[in-house]
């Protein structure tokens, strides 16, 4: 019941049917099983991934950066402490129903037989290996130090010619991983300056042709901290790999089964930011003010 009245109310949002559509019982049956289907891949892809585990990482992530940003200065006016702001607005239940509406709407874009075999690719013992190896390598990270390293071993090694940086640099390059990191990154910085400005934060609030220009003008610097980041990551977190390894997970992730769970992934991700990007600018409005979200 609950499924046919969120249906219902869907067409009345979107206006009246187009003549001749069939809504009998059948056809609701219908949406209702495709909706089951996509909760079932939801769920499987939540699980296989280990979102679980990387959520409360993505938390300490951000709390880290605010911390930092506090220590140096950058956070104007009075509130609470700023990290434990940030903690909150990226807490981690909250996180996961960000991205699980992010990824319906994705998976109802995508073909349901190409996101079974991707997850299947990483319910394999390779692919959960992956999967292991990157979210300990982004818990790693969190240790000060850690990230400057792995980006300095994957700078020395590329230079050097060696094999491993060689092999990395392909997979970003095949499995397009820079441009959706990129786009997002624009989409973060535009939503903060959204919520920067419905608190009220600017002297003189810009247009919104003004902000997306503003957000344009940084694309260059996170392009460049986003392939810097990717390197040293990836560098991190695939060591363990055997060299037959690393290059079977590069071509799966430049296959389209590969293709269509990143972009997956990705959609979910961007919607997660766009959300704590807003209410990070707004809760930073806020605060020269002396108030808080």
């Amino acid at each position: 019941m609950l499924s046919i009245l969120g249906l219902m109310a869907a067409l009345a949002a979107s206006g009246p049917s187009p003549a001749g559509t069939d809504w009998s019982p059948a056809t609701i049956h219908r949406v209702q099983a495709q909706d089951s289907d996509r909760q079932q891949q939801a769920d499987r892809l939540w699980q296989v991934l280990g979102m679980d585990r990387l959520m409360p990482v993505m938390q300490a992530e951000a709390v880290g950066e605010a911390a930092r940003m506090q220590a140096e200065g950058l956070i104007a006016g009075q509130g609470p402490d700023w990290a434990r702001t940030v903690g909150r607005i990226h807490d981690p239940a909250r996180l996961e129903r960000l991205f699980r509406d992010s990824l319906a709407e994705a998976l109802a874009r995508t073909d349901a037989g190409l996101v079974d075999r991707a997850l299947g690719f990483h319910a394999s013992e390779l692919g959960q290996q992956v999967v292991g190896l990157e979210i300990s390598a982004r818990r790693a990270m969190l240790e000060e130090g850690v990230e400057p390293l792995a980006r300095q071993s994957f700078a020395e090694a590329l230079d050097q010619g060696a094999p491993r940086a060689l092999a990395i640099r392909d997979i970003i390059d095949r499995a397009d991983l820079i441009s959706p990191n990129v786009a997002g990154g624009l989409n973060a910085a535009l939503a903060f300056a959204r919520g920067f400005a419905q608190g009220d934060g600017f002297d003189m609030t810009p247009d919104p042709q003004q902000m997306v220009q503003d957000a344009w003008a940084q694309r260059d610097q996170i392009e460049a901290e986003a392939t810097a980041w990717l390197q040293g990551f990836l560098m991190l977190a695939y060591a363990p790999l055997s060299d037959a390894e690393l290059a079977s997970y590069g071509a799966w992730a430049a296959s389209a089964e590969g293709q269509a769970l990143s972009r997956i992934v990705f959609a979910g991700f961007d919607g997660v930011f766009e959300h704590t990007s807003y209410e990070m600018g707004l809760a930073a409005a806020l605060r020269l003010q002396g108030r808080q979200l």
